[in-house]
């Protein structure tokens, strides 16, 4: 069995590797946590200021990603998507690259840039298709 400090480390290990392989020219620059939040079925992640952006930022992620019928690249996706948000000056001290966060589909244009274009229509795919089927216990 799985203990929730593995499923943690997983998730701190998990998302350094994304910031290193896709964002190597940006630095954290605040206190920056990630954690898996409640399970929720619409909400997959979220990013926040933790007291303000100076201070720190918190990215949750849904807990339901857990599940091993989730493949792996949906959660590298979510996590992917608030780290754009978090290097776009949302939730986090880093200049603020428009006025809203999808207006224009910023986020998606960013992932494309990235070479994460493939990645996210498959996983967009199977949350389509596959999201409200999976366990929310």
């Amino acid at each position: 069995m799985v203990s929730s400090a593995d499923y943690d480390s997983y998730l701190a290990r998990k998302v350094a590797a994304l910031v290193r392989e896709n964002f190597p020219e940006k630095a954290v620059t605040n206190l920056f946590v990630i954690r898996w939040g409640r399970k929720s079925k619409s909400v997959l992640g979220k990013i926040k200021p933790l007291k303000d952006k100076e201070y720190g930022s918190i990215i949750e992620i849904n807990s339901r990603l857990k599940s091993v019928d989730v493949p792996e690249y949906v959660l590298d996706y979510v996590l992917m998507h608030e780290l754009v948000h978090y290097f776009q000056g949302f939730g986090s001290n880093h200049a603020q690259k428009s006025k809203y966060p999808h207006k224009g589909k910023v986020v998606e244009k960013e992932l494309e840039r990235l070479g994460w274009g493939e990645v996210m229509g498959r996983a967009e795919r199977w949350i389509k298709e596959n999201w409200r089927d999976t366990a929310i216990e």
